[in-house]
């Protein structure tokens, strides 16, 4: 393996280390943060949004979520994407669900954001080298 190869995978290592915390820790920093801006919003805006984060979605559901939106606005940033797959994986969801999050996707006309997606998730999933 060259160097430049242990770097990409040590990067790749890094991104799925932070997606773990990240997807654990996302609820509680938000909550923090909103607590902190209630001040600037509209009166009862921190409050509903603090509704619609944390308890609700669990990592897994926010990770196939995003792939499902980042596929929806024509998987562009295949960077972007690729992370939202490795955070999926991390957070416990099969290649086969993120396979059908990402064709679901034709069901809203993105037929182009869903080749681009499914290049991206082949290329995730043989850096992954896990086969699920």
């Amino acid at each position: 393996m060259n160097d430049f190869n242990k770097l990409f995978e040590g990067f790749i290592k890094q991104s799925q280390d932070m997606a773990e915390k990240i997807g654990k820790d996302f609820a509680q920093a938000q909550t923090a943060w909103l607590d902190q801006m209630q001040d600037f919003m509209p009166e009862g805006m921190a409050d509903a949004m603090k509704g619609m984060v944390g308890e609700g979605l669990d990592a897994q559901t926010r990770a196939l979520a995003t792939i499902a939106g980042l596929t929806a606005k024509g998987a562009e940033d295949t960077a972007v994407l690729t992370a939202a797959i490795k955070a999926a994986l991390v957070a416990g969801a099969s290649q086969r669900e993120i396979t059908e999050t990402i064709l679901q996707m034709t069901s809203v006309g993105a037929v182009t954001g869903v080749q681009k997606a499914m290049m991206t998730a082949m290329s995730a999933f043989a850096m992954d080298g896990a086969n699920k």
